[in-house]
């Protein structure tokens, strides 16, 4: 017991003394948007990106964050409605910036290969990095 509040002691007075030679362990990792790098770490754990809980805070504490990077995904529809719809078009924008291209690819790499009259197999034409990107392969034709 004595031993451990003698190193937590030591610790406190060396982050005082050398206050950038603090250790990667003992820093709170911060969890990030991965489409917009905004810390939401005010989120339930398991949150992946931002959503209209992070929105409402950062509108309520960080308001110039707030118009910077989130007010600017506001369609002109959605800009005359109330705060809760305007919340939930951000992160809705949001979402699909990330699962939109995978998506949209795999529509039309499925598009090109169910084309009835097709003289061959155009899954050959088909780049590799795109099948992967649309979480295809080629045994799944």
């Amino acid at each position: 017991m004595e031993s451990t509040l003698i190193y937590k002691v030591y610790d406190f007075f060396n982050h005082i003394i050398h206050p950038n030679d603090i250790k990667p362990t003992t820093l709170k990792s911060i969890k990030r948007c991965p489409v917009t790098g905004l810390d939401i770490s005010m989120q339930p754990k398991n949150s992946k990106f931002i959503s209209m809980l992070g929105i409402k805070w950062y509108y309520k504490y960080e308001i110039e964050i707030y118009y910077q990077f989130l007010a600017i995904r506001l369609s002109e529809n959605l800009k005359n409605k109330d705060l809760k719809s305007q919340f939930k078009g951000i992160a809705h924008s949001i979402r699909n910036c990330d699962s939109n291209p995978r998506n949209n690819t795999r529509r039309a790499i499925k598009k090109l290969l169910n084309e009835k009259d097709s003289l061959f197999n155009n899954l050959q034409l088909i780049d590799k990095n795109k099948l992967q990107e649309a979480g295809l392969s080629k045994s799944d034709s």
